[in-house]
């Protein structure tokens, strides 16, 4: 998005927003789907998860977990969530995680799910965008090859959903394809790495190796800059800032530069969430002489009520995602 030329007045947030929910109403006439049928604009994509979403994951609409449990392989699991929300499921003796949690740290241990939740999309018709592995990583070391093999059985089934399968162990990937004998995805999967900061940079490279259709970057949390990257072979990025207990700040420079990125290489950015009130940039506008931390979390909910401490990155929402 272009800035004001210099002299020319800057919209308030109110236009921002107005100007905003009015783009998102033409977008939605001009592009509705069928609930039966798989949308296949970026647009159409976007309404129809925002029409059906289960989750608070602003690009997927439903979660689901083949397998459970894991370890933490970088900086962006220090404050894991799945880690927080298996220890209350061990606690809840919830089968499924007996095991793979000890001390509210992940042990390693992987138990899969239950047959109802494994082939759960089977018996779902209406098309839906699933988030594979929220509780887990679908390439780790310590889940087995057969269960993989099943679930990618179960995505042959049912072309008329999407799932996002992410990683943190990219580099795994192709090995454990081998192993089971898959060369190639299907159309309907999308494979992505997160990759943090630059310290993890080099999975952009693990990823563009492998061949599925749509391969996407998740920059969440992130913990410092990414730093300059090629994005050839890379078809959709999402960044966004910590959220929860211990959140650490995230900063308007390290989104600018990934999005600028973005736009230089025609790659499709999407802003998720500043993850913390603090973080966002238009805390800077708080009129409060000492600023509360709830007072300040209300002032930006009123302007920029999205997503976990809005979204708005220089005045608007930026949710932009591959086709179909």
């Amino acid at each position: 998005m272009a800035r004001p030329p210099k002299g020319e007045k800057a919209m308030t947030n109110a236009e921002r927003q107005r100007l905003w929910r009015e783009r998102q109403i033409a977008n939605q006439n001009n592009e509705a789907d069928s609930d039966d049928t798989a949308p296949s604009s970026s647009t159409a994509l976007v309404s129809h998860l925002n029409a059906r979403r289960k989750t608070s994951i602003e690009w997927t609409q439903e979660t689901i977990n083949p397998f459970v449990g894991c370890t933490r392989v970088s900086e962006g699991c220090r404050n894991c969530y799945a880690e927080i929300m298996a220890a209350r499921q061990c606690a809840m003796g919830t089968q499924s995680y007996i095991g793979t949690i000890n001390n509210r740290k992940w042990t390693g241990v992987i138990n899969k799910s239950s047959e109802t939740t494994f082939h759960k999309p089977l018996e779902q018709n209406k098309p839906t965008v699933y988030f594979v592995n929220s509780m887990s990583d679908f390439w780790h070391e310590n889940a087995k090859d057969e269960w993989r093999n099943e679930f990618i059985d179960v995505i042959k089934k049912t072309p008329h959903h999407i799932y996002q399968i992410l990683t943190k162990r990219p580099e795994n990937i192709i090995t454990m394809m081998d192993r089971i004998g898959l060369h190639s995805f299907p159309d309907n999967v999308w494979i992505g790495a997160t990759v943090e900061d630059h310290r993890v940079a080099h999975r952009i490279d693990n990823l563009r190796s492998v061949p599925a259709r749509i391969r996407f970057l998740s920059v969440e949390p992130m913990t410092a800059p990414l730093g300059n990257v090629n994005l050839t072979g890379i078809h959709w990025v999402i960044t966004g800032g910590e959220a929860g207990p211990g959140a650490r700040p995230c900063k308007v420079e390290w989104i600018r530069e990934v999005r600028d990125q973005c736009e230089r290489q025609g790659v499709p950015f999407f802003h998720k969430q500043w993850g913390t009130p603090e973080s966002n940039p238009l805390a800077v506008a708080y009129p409060g002489k000492e600023v509360s931390r709830m007072k300040l979390a209300d002032f930006i909910k009123n302007i920029d009520p999205h997503a976990k401490g809005g979204a708005f990155l220089d005045g608007r929402l930026w949710r932009d995602m591959p086709k179909g």
